[in-house]
């Protein structure tokens, strides 16, 4: 009678013990996520909303296990309030565009006139050179120019009295030309400088050197 009555003690503490085995810890303690709710996880031994932002939905975050509104988070425009723009699903100031300003018409721009350019030992004008000369004459005329000056120069290379003389051909030959579209006579004056103004030491230089320029007077 003793013995049964000691195993039926034996019997009733084993299923106790197996009943308090099978609860578990008491939420929110836990050990893992199946002791914890649907939709909570279980970090550091506590049953949360969240392990991290991951497990937030769109336009939360996860802040101290708890799943929290982002300030200022959009996903469009139409999210933001007045004056704002969605960028990076943050609501943020709208740019403001410069306009640019106006340009006034500067209007027909004013005509130059152009030095004329001659060949080694040449007072030729070809072709392009009289060409220039015309467009040299319009702009006297659109300008209002009464009188303009012709200076003949050349390149070093040549004694300096040739050099002298053959500027001075240059010069008349352009202002020849002038005469001949119409320039009066007495508006047009004429000198030569020959080579000492040169200042070229290789055939592009000396191909600069070689020229008549205009001078409005």
């Amino acid at each position: 009678m003793q013995r049964a009555w000691t195993t039926g003690w034996m019997m009733l503490f084993a299923v106790s013990l197996s009943g308090a085995l099978a609860c578990g810890p008491e939420y929110p303690n836990c050990d893992d996520d199946e002791d914890c709710r649907e939709g909570e996880f279980c970090v550091n031994g506590q049953c949360q909303m969240c392990r991290d932002d991951r497990d937030c939905p769109a336009g939360q975050s996860c802040n101290g296990g708890r799943c929290e509104d982002i300030p200022g988070y959009c996903e469009s425009d139409a999210d933001c309030p007045s004056g704002q723009e969605c960028q990076e699903n943050r609501c943020v100031a709208q740019a403001v565009q410069d306009i640019p300003e106006e340009t006034p018409d500067p209007g027909p721009q004013a005509c130059t006139i152009d030095t004329v350019y001659f060949d080694f030992d040449s007072d030729d004008l070809d072709s392009q050179s009289r060409d220039l000369i015309s467009g040299n004459v319009r702009c006297m005329r659109e300008r209002g120019v009464e009188r303009m000056h012709l200076t003949g120069y050349t390149d070093p290379r040549g004694t300096e009295e040739y050099n002298l003389a053959l500027g001075d051909r240059r010069a008349r030959s352009v202002l020849q030309y002038m005469t001949s579209l119409g320039v009066e006579r007495g508006q047009l004056s004429a000198s030569s400088v020959g080579e000492e103004m040169a200042s070229g030491t290789d055939e592009a230089g000396w191909r600069r050197d070689r020229k008549v320029t205009f001078t409005e007077r």
